[in-house]
């Protein structure tokens, strides 16, 4: 049935988003060209002027499949009841290519970088082409990437780049590898700060990328030069970190034994070795900086067992927490009870020597020993620039400099200074203002009178507070430390460049925020989502997420897989309110304006009279109309309402949107026009059915009361496929005198009669879509259809002429 007036605004699907107001007067010349898009000439002389993608060079009439399918594909019928009832006429394309005359060439797919959630937690759905962060060339089949991001599918973020030493940008500044997520986790390079290895195998293990810094090299770009890290002299009550190796080995003793620290194993070590043969392979490890072994009973194992003692005098990583020593006794064999052997940390004694005990590291390794200014008045030049009285170099432990172990670290306390009256550094803050102790109140810092060390405010960092600090996020890029646990707090989210100066991020440019937190949405025409969408997080994308049009509860909140719930963002691009109406009016579209620009912009004339989405990680492109393949054999949708009431009313909701109070009584046209004034629904046929010997009253045929029959038939015209069931809400019905005790006897249900076979493709399978305009380019002797096999307006390839006329182009004419 044709759309009539709707006297009142119906309910509105929040899935029709706006975000700005377009004047809705642009909509007046949309119906005065009806009559000529219905003329079946203009239609095929539109269709063969259009631009298609690619061209076809031939059609069979008659029967038979179109330009042969190209040669990428094979030429397929279709069969009703086991028979085939036509020749070939579809084709079904070869790996790698699609449309009617398998023409056409599918990008590469990938895990999709921004999406709604399909279900609880369950988002980054696999096999979308190009990622959803690029656009297919069909002529190709190669994607054409988001600004930011590389891959044959669009699949992988690009790393920061940097000028390298010639001041030529590189990536990672040339002082760094780009890595995944999954390969820095891996990987295990000690020139690079990578002692251990993990299988990480969140969504993002082989999507994000990141730099891994060379040795002497720091940043999310690796351009900035690390100066020398060490403790606090003047802390002389820390601790150093020691570690016990216990090993028995009864009888006749053969063989050899593997210590091993991050992954990285020593030579054999013979089970009679000295401490300082043990100690000279340990300090061969690259993962070792300086150890010190002793053995009370100075062989590496004995009958009786043997503790081996390695003190960590100053660790090659700058981390606190020192890992677990590994021994391996594989090679190791007795004539007695078979060998062992094992590792004590954290205070445990030997079970040999009791008084061999473990002990934990209470050192804290500080930027230039806590005692100096790295790369000082902004000079990257990796250096301390020493606090007076103290270094400038040290044996890495709190003393002088010896020959063996000299680190410019400004990590010892000189005894040729005049210390009187000296307490906390006093030096002058590198973002401006005159020389002054920590201690005063106004610098943001305390002094610490035992320790002479400055205690800095929230917001300051630096031996004296010399620094501002950068606020801390989620880091995109860092190394995982298990299966699913990575991406920690780190300044400006390890994506931008903190400027110690000012304290602020300065954002690589695909990220926002003052912490550089959340990935932007993409831009087109300089406009966020291309103004046809909304910027939402994948938080706030779940509880958009629908099935078949209908919410389905998905959510998408922070956890450690889903560490991204509130960073990745992308565009919720603008959505037609239905694909079938078009004659609209201001009851239908609400007086305050807000769908004006929903309907305008989301309406595809002259091309169709129909409405689709806009698609793409910029909304820049449309979807193009869907209907029926006529050739294949389908029905409409039938659902079957059964109302028993006397009085009341309710209302129905099919896609998020409902309809206004359907009444106990109304007769089946108005219960039709009702269903037609919800934006969901295109044209359905309501049809009573009465079954009783007896003519209920309030009348006969359509014009009987939607409750005094048996039931009522809504076939749906427009809305294809298999539907979901339209919803009863806000019933007031008052049952039928007599059935008030049956609580078992529903007063309305709604089930479904006849399932929807007919399909909902793009162009009815007999065109190419043009996503650029969001048009249908329709194969010759195809054209516009009703939805219904008819001539119509929906712009979707769906009617097929018998008898077609091919024009030529206007130049062809002219020769």
């Amino acid at each position: 049935m044709p759309r009539s007036s709707p006297s009142s605004s119906s309910a509105q699907t929040p899935l029709a988003l706006s975000n700005s107001v377009i004047n809705s007067t642009a909509r007046v010349l949309l119906p005065a060209i009806t009559l000529l898009l219905l003329s079946s000439s203009f239609l095929s002389r539109t269709v063969v002027d259009a631009e298609p993608l690619i061209k076809n060079t031939h059609t069979v009439y008659g029967g038979g499949c179109p330009a042969g399918c190209s040669g990428h594909g094979q030429c397929v019928g279709q069969k009703q009841d086991g028979n085939v009832n036509k020749i070939g006429h579809e084709c079904k394309c070869h790996d790698g290519f699609t449309g009617t005359t398998c023409s056409l060439r599918i990008c590469p797919s990938g895990r999709s970088w921004a999406d709604p959630a399909s279900a609880v937690q369950t988002a980054h759905a696999d096999g979308v082409e190009c990622s959803g962060f690029g656009f297919c060339d069909r002529a190709t089949g190669k994607c054409a990437c988001r600004d930011g991001f590389e891959g044959n599918a669009c699949q992988r973020l690009k790393c920061p780049m940097g000028d390298n030493n010639f001041l030529v940008s590189e990536v990672c500044s040339g002082h760094g590898a780009c890595m995944t997520m999954a390969q820095a986790a891996k990987e295990i390079n000690y020139d690079m700060d990578l002692f251990t290895s993990v299988t990480y195998t969140n969504w993002d293990a082989d999507m994000i990328q990141g730099c891994v810094c060379h040795s002497g090299w720091t940043g999310h770009d690796c351009s900035r030069r690390e100066c020398p890290w060490g403790p606090d002299p003047r802390i002389t009550s820390a601790k150093d970190e020691v570690q016990v190796v216990d090993c028995k080995c009864q009888d006749v003793c053969t063989g050899w034994i593997h210590l091993g620290y991050k992954g990285d194993n020593t030579r054999s070590i013979p089970f009679d070795s000295s401490a300082a043969f043990v100690e000279h392979e340990l300090n061969r490890l690259d993962s070792i900086e300086d150890v010190r072994v002793s053995m009370p009973a100075n062989k590496a194992c004995t009958h009786d067992g043997s503790a081996i003692k390695i003190e960590f005098l100053r660790d090659v990583s700058r981390q606190r927490d020192y890992q677990n020593m590994t021994v391996n006794i594989t090679y190791l064999s007795s004539t007695g009870a078979a060998p062992s052997a094992s590792v004590h940390t954290n205070g445990i004694a030997s079970a040999y020597y009791p008084d061999v005990k473990s002990q934990k590291s209470t050192k804290v390794p500080m930027e230039c020993s806590g005692r100096g200014t790295c790369n000082a008045a902004g000079i990257n030049s990796g250096e301390c620039s020493c606090y007076p009285g103290y270094g400038p170099a040290s044996d890495g432990r709190g003393n002088a400099a010896t020959r063996r172990n000299n680190y410019l670290d400004c990590g010892s306390v000189r005894t040729d200074f005049n210390w009187t009256g000296i307490t906390c550094p006093k030096v002058a803050p590198q973002y401006g203002g005159a020389a002054d102790i920590c201690g005063n109140p106004s610098a943001h810092t305390a002094c610490n009178p035992n320790t002479l060390a400055c205690q800095c405010d929230t917001g300051y960092e630096g031996g004296a507070c010399e620094w501002l600090s950068c606020s801390r996020g989620k880091a995109w890029f860092d190394i995982a430390k298990s299966a699913s646990l990575a991406h920690q707090l780190a300044p400006c989210s390890n994506v931008g460049k903190c400027s110690r100066t000012s304290g602020t991020c300065q954002c690589d440019a695909l990220f926002e925020g003052n912490v550089c937190s959340t990935m932007m949405c993409a831009k087109n025409d300089s406009y966020v989502c291309g103004d046809k969408g909304v910027c939402m997080t994948m938080n706030k994308l779940a509880t958009y997420s629908t099935t078949d049009g209908e919410y389905n509860g998905a959510t998408y909140t922070l956890s450690d897989t889903t560490w991204d719930a509130n960073k990745m963002q992308g565009c919720y691009c603008r959505k037609s309110m239905s694909g079938n109406s078009y004659q609209w009016d201001k009851d239908q579209l609400g007086n305050d304006g807000l769908l004006d620009q929903v309907a305008f912009n989301t309406y595809r004339g002259y091309y169709g009279f129909t409405h689709t989405d806009y698609a793409g990680y910029d909304c820049s492109k449309m979807e193009c109309p869907r209907g029926d393949d006529h050739l294949t054999p389908g029905v409409n949708e039938i659902q079957r309402v059964r109302c028993s009431a006397t009085a009341g009313g309710f209302s129905l909701t099919f896609r998020e949107n409902t309809t206004e109070l359907i009444n106990w009584n109304d007769p089946a046209p108005i219960v039709e026009q009702k269903l037609e004034k919800i934006f969901t629904i295109g044209n359905v046929s309501v049809t009573y059915t009465n079954q009783t010997a007896v003519p209920l009253s309030g009348g006969h045929g359509s014009a009987k009361g939607l409750c005094n029959t048996t039931y009522a038939d809504i076939e749906f015209l427009t809305e294809l496929g298999d539907l979901p069931l339209m919803k009863v809400t806000g019933s007031t019905l008052v049952q039928k005198i007599g059935m008030s005790d049956l609580a078992s006897v529903p007063k309305i249900n709604v089930t479904e009669s006849v399932k929807g076979t007919k399909e909902n493709i793009e162009c009815s399978g007999h065109g190419y879509c043009n996503p650029d305009i969001g048009m249908c380019i329709c194969d010759v002797g195809y054209t516009s259809s009703d939805g219904q096999g008819g001539l119509g307006h929906r712009g979707d390839c769906g009617f097929h002429y018998t008898e077609t006329q091919v024009f030529l182009p206007m130049d062809e004419l002219e020769e």
